[in-house]
């Protein structure tokens, strides 16, 4: 990776707290982080691996951020108007120009925080600043608008809404919410049209660590996590049908170590993890098959504007 680190300027840290987190877009051609001034778009190579130069796209402060399962919208979350926007994304995963942002203000939710989508149906799962709607499941029209008179909402019981991590599986099964607050992975089962089974988890998960933001090897086989105290990034198995293994725990990823890590992502083709803070981006080669480290991890600096 050596190639394209000196291209990465360090550059100054922005003015106020940052999110940072991350998403891959579904053909795997770029990384969105969210910035201080904007979306960073870091482009990836065929098997994953960031390269030079990225690009920006100015004009908001973004929490979360994800794409459909279609790669052709991007979607956001501004905590501070707890609103919802999104923005019509090119073939290249760019946005498209002379289209702005698209906003969306729900009602009896309170979208601030993490957003991911479903992998197959025109669906998104939002994380609410109300814990009486901890988590929104937002349709979404033809056009890509989410629909209000369909989102309903899901509870999760003590979870600090700004902390929470979302992640679904690849097969559209579980929907994954972590709550650092009570160290533990809460697990929704989701029927065929994306919904979930009931308002509360099927499955809460207790473990000694704090988990915050999460993904999911697009395998299926595993769940990564950041631990919000220590920055270290876990690998926790799943079975064959999508819940936590029950015979193993979570497994801390030798040298992986993020702290104050704001967002965590990998790559469709399962080759590469990536890791962010407010200034630097940690990426580690995986097996695709597996989902376990298959190289050293790697930390570059954000680029900045």
């Amino acid at each position: 990776m050596g190639r394209d680190q000196d291209q990465w300027g360090a550059g100054e840290d922005g003015d106020g707290p940052v999110r940072a987190e991350l998403h891959v877009h579904p053909a795997g051609t770029w990384l969105y982080v969210g910035e201080p001034h904007g979306i960073l778009r870091v482009p990836l190579g065929e098997d994953g691996r960031p390269e030079a130069p990225a690009e920006w796209t100015p004009g908001l402060r973004p929490y979360g951020v994800a794409a459909d399962s279609t790669g052709a919208r991007l979607y956001v979350t501004d905590p501070a108007s707890e609103r919802l926007l999104w923005h019509v994304l090119d073939p290249a995963g760019r946005p498209s120009r002379g289209v702005g942002w698209q906003v969306f203000t729900p009602t009896g939710a309170r979208p601030g925080g993490t957003v991911a989508a479903h992998p197959a149906r025109p669906l998104l799962y939002l994380a609410n600043l109300d814990e009486k709607a901890a988590v929104s499941c937002v349709p979404l029209g033809p056009d890509g608008g989410p629909d209000d008179d369909g989102t309903t909402t899901l509870w999760v019981r003590g979870t600090a809404p700004l902390h929470k991590g979302l992640a679904v599986h690849p097969a559209g099964t579980h929907l994954y919410v972590s709550d650092p607050r009570g160290r533990a992975l809460n697990v929704f089962a989701l029927r065929a049209d994306g919904r979930a089974d009931s308002d509360g988890p099927s499955l809460t998960l207790q473990m000694p660590q704090s988990p915050g933001p999460l993904t999911v090897h697009p395998a299926g086989g595993c769940v990564y996590f950041a631990e919000r105290e220590t920055g270290t990034v876990y690998r926790a198995a799943l079975a064959p049908d999508g819940l936590p293994a029950q015979d193993t725990g979570p497994e801390a990823l030798a040298g992986f170590t993020v702290p104050h890590c704001t967002g965590i992502a990998v790559h469709p083709r399962g080759t590469y993890l990536y890791a962010s803070t407010t200034a630097t981006l940690a990426v580690t080669e995986l097996s695709p098959h597996t989902g376990h480290p298959s190289g050293r991890p790697v930390t570059l600096p954000l680029p900045r504007r």
